[in-house]
């Protein structure tokens, strides 16, 4: 009774949350002014299951780009002792061709192309196995791309990396994040699960939208929700470094609200080290998003009830009259319609049941960018496309809707040659739909203009790093400097993306103009004297500004900072506040003494995309969100729940590739996700740092793992050790690359228990003890660590708490040489 009474739920919950989408049949259609209007085509390719250490794992799938261009750090094979790894197939047309190969995982090189002789049909689908050649290096990643060719002529690609490596310390890892995951579910056996955790007066306890190790048992065992696992669980291995891992399991659960089925998606991420007495949890966290379904019972008052949720993928825009109130809610776009009480789901590509893996990926966001009282609202889709014409493809689709007719258009679609994370952070960086009819995005480093009527595209400026860019908090201006030296641009372009208009700031003669931000509309630069660099060690570390000056849209100064006498060394942004360090003299380099100075602007508050968003707190859900309506829904009114009718406009934008600038972007990683790019590498390890992540040099190469640092380590030949270093130390200007493929790498501002992780794995690091005075960290323990003075051949042994507080006084100014691998 108890499973006939689950299943009953569950066909509840996806008739409610999908059977909208599909109110037109597959094969009917409508005309609109001579535009057919139908539904978008369900999913087609098919996905394919590899197996690792007698477990099925999460599912790969179909990307029709070619070379894994798009591919991500998304999972990780260990492959068996024969290298026969086998895959099951499920979906799609008849399978004519398998086929795969192997490269390095910077695609350059081909390890082996390989034809699959054969497969075999089950029930549950095809299985092959995949006969891979005795050609890898144990211990080294690779990327497997596995190519189906469909009987209708498509041949997607499915990637992952693999390693041949013993994977029975990583089988244990995942044994245990299942079997934590599913004791959470019960109170009793829940207890087990008290020895890894981490339970802080500091952490949140009202929410269950996310919730980790420091979180009370009482949120780790899902407090009095009474949910049960619904479907299938998908275990994903991310990463595996020696004895640590990174792991994923992906599911849905349901539970009754007054006799209404409600339905979440669940993602937990488990960070692991092995030993040969224990497992130990190194981080943990579970995120939980409520399916919004669009039921009327949803409505109450001025309020559409989202429930618990993660807060990740929220956002809201209200049409200027408030009779139209967007919001994306779990990657779909609702419009509630105040004046015909209508709930209309605008864009989604789930569908029912949790079965549906290809239409419920979540590669993929929506970003809201207009909403007209009138009713017409654009948006775009980012990402992988899980369904339609672009089935597989990863870009960004340009989508105009008309709540009036009622129907959904495709504008336009942009194929992009990248994982779809790194889009994500691009297109959060940039979207704008100007008054002006030309929409402006971030991507690769450059901001393009595309014509939403001839779609013509433009580029505004290339070689855009963070560092020489920024934008305003409502995305309406930019600036940035010319793709000169950071440090030596003679003027700054800012542009009103409304009107089209440009103008430039500096221009001076023997002068040099830094940009540094705005507030909230307002532009914040800089001016310094040509050459005035702020040195350290023989590198350029900043400009030793004269003066900052904010100007306001009308390009009108508002405010003018400066003080004859004082340079001002160092501006950080935050909010309405300036942060200044300032000094009197250059001699003191980067890291000398400083004074502190603080500006408040009174900026105007800007519309934000969560403005509509609030929560209240429920005793049993915890932290409860919603959208704000404009007025109240009335008492009794029957809410009707619609889709628009849908149409692909078959027209692709295609841009000219920019020049990017030439520099090395480190990537952190932290709980299974990117967490950002960023040109230094402390910031990065900083990012990662928190959630016992990593970071990497550029893509793939990973050079620094929080949990990877063991208990203690020595170097014997320090002088063989440091002798790359020495050869090079000189001419070192920053981060750059050897021509063996070895990095030298600038750490400065990391502490000295980020850095020690290198010494852990036999690479020596320079420490700047002043300017042109150094030393070698080449070992330490849990409390000492080993310094080595290469000039007099000697060593010496102080505590951490003593060799950082020197290294403090330097600024952590620390480099260090990574092998090529």
């Amino acid at each position: 009774m108890k499973t006939w009474k689950k299943a009953a739920v569950l066909l509840l919950v996806f008739f409610a949350a999908a059977v909208i989408y599909f109110l037109r049949p597959a094969g009917t259609s409508e005309s609109h002014e001579e535009t057919v209007y139908t539904v978008m085509e369900e999913a087609a390719l098919p996905v394919v299951y590899p197996q690792m250490m007698g477990r099925e794992m999460a599912p790969l799938f179909g990307q029709m780009e070619e070379r894994a261009v798009t591919a991500s750090r998304d999972s990780l094979i260990v492959l068996p002792e024969d290298r026969k790894m086998t895959v099951r197939i499920d979906g799609g047309e008849q399978i004519e061709a398998i086929r795969y190969e192997i490269r390095s995982l910077d695609m350059a090189e081909l390890v082996e192309r390989t034809e699959v002789s054969g497969w075999e049909e089950t029930e549950s689908g095809l299985t092959a196995v995949l006969p891979i050649q005795n050609l890898l290096e144990h211990g080294i990643e690779y990327m497997l791309g596995i190519q189906i060719e469909l009987s209708d002529g498509t041949a997607p690609w499915y990637y992952t990396r693999v390693v041949e490596t013993d994977g029975e310390h990583a089988s244990q890892m995942c044994a245990l994040a299942e079997e934590f995951s599913l004791k959470t579910l019960d109170y009793e056996a829940a207890q087990d699960l008290t020895m890894y955790m981490e339970t802080a007066e500091s952490a949140d306890n009202s929410s269950f939208g996310v919730v980790t190790l420091k979180n009370s048992f009482t949120q780790l065992t899902w407090g009095n929700l009474a949910v049960e696992r619904a479907g299938t669980a998908y275990m994903k291995l991310k990463e595996l470094s020696g004895d640590l891992a990174n792991i994923e399991l992906k599911y849905y659960v349901t539970r009754m609200e007054e006799e209404s089925p409600e339905l979440y998606a669940v993602t937990e991420n488990f960070t692991m080290r092995w030993s040969a007495q224990r497992i130990y949890m190194m981080d943990y966290e579970r995120t939980m998003d409520q399916v919004f379904t669009g039921d009327e019972s949803l409505f109450s008052g001025k309020r559409a009830i989202l429930g618990i949720e993660s807060g990740r993928e929220l956002q809201s825009a209200r049409s200027a009259g408030g009779r139209y109130m967007a919001f994306v809610v779990n990657r779909e776009l609702w419009v509630y319609d105040q004046e015909e009480h209508r709930s209309i789901r605008v864009f989604g590509f789930g569908s029912e049941g949790t079965e549906h893996v290809r239409e419920n990926l979540d590669w993929h966001g929506v970003e809201i960018l207009s909403l007209s009282e009138a009713g017409e609202l654009d948006f775009l889709v980012y990402g992988r496309m899980n369904r339609g014409s672009h089935e597989g493809y990863t870009g960004i689709s340009y989508y105009r809707c008309s709540l009036e007719d009622d129907v959904l258009e495709e504008v336009f679609f942009l194929p992009v040659s990248k994982p779809w994370e790194e889009l994500k952070a691009d297109v959060e960086t940039l979207a704008h739909k100007g008054s002006n009819g030309i929409f402006y995005l971030y991507l690769d480093q450059a901001v393009y203009g595309i014509d939403l009527k001839s779609l013509e595209a433009v580029t505004v400026a290339s070689g855009l790093t963070a560092d020489r860019f920024a934008v305003s908090e409502d995305e309406t201006r930019i600036a940035w400097q010319e793709n000169t030296g950071v440090y030596d641009s003679p003027f700054l372009s800012v542009m009103d993306l409304d009107s089209g208009a440009t103008s430039q700031l500096g221009g001076q003669d023997g002068q040099v103009s830094r940009i540094l931000g705005f507030v909230g509309e307002d532009c914040i630069y800089g001016t310094g004297n040509q050459g005035d660099y702020v040195m350290s060690n023989g590198r350029i570390m900043g400009l030793y500004l004269t003066s900052i000056d904010i100007v306001d849209r009308n390009m009108e100064t508002v405010m003018h900072y400066g003080e004859e006498g004082y340079y001002i060394r160092d501006v950080r942004v935050d909010g309405s506040r300036i942060h200044i360090r300032r000094v009197q003299s250059q001699d003191g380099g980067f890291f000398g003494a400083y004074s502190e100075d603080t500006l408040v602007c009174n900026s105007e508050t800007l519309p934000g995309t969560m403005d509509q968003i609030g929560w209240y707190a429920s005793s049993q859900k915890g932290r409860v969100y919603f959208v704000e309506l404009p007025s109240d829904v009335p008492a009794g009114q029957v809410i009707e729940t619609t889709a628009p009718g849908y149409s692909e406009s078959g027209r692709s934008v295609v841009l000219e590739t920019a020049q990017p600038a030439q520099t090395t972007e480190f990537y952190a990683y932290g709980r299974g996700r990117l967490l950002g790019r960023y040109l230094q590498f402390s910031e990065a390890a900083a990012a990662a740092y928190d959630s016992m992540g990593f970071v990497t040099a550029g893509r793939n190469q990973v050079i620094w793992v929080r949990a990877g640092k063991s208990n203690s380590h020595y170097i014997r030949d320090m002088e063989t050790a440091v002798r790359t270093m020495e050869r090079n130390r000189e001419t070192v200007t920053g981060t750059g690359w050897l021509e063996d493929g070895s990095l030298i790498l600038d750490a400065s501002g990391t502490d000295i228990s980020q850095i020690l992780y290198f010494v852990g794995k036999g690479i020596p690091v320079l420490a700047y003890t002043g300017e042109g005075e150094y030393e070698y960290l080449v070992g330490y323990d849990q409390v000492y660590v080993r310094v080595y003075n290469p000039a007099a051949g000697t060593t010496e042994t102080i505590t951490q708490e003593a060799a950082g507080a020197v290294y403090m006084q330097s600024g952590n100014d620390f480099l260090c040489c990574i092998p090529a691998e």
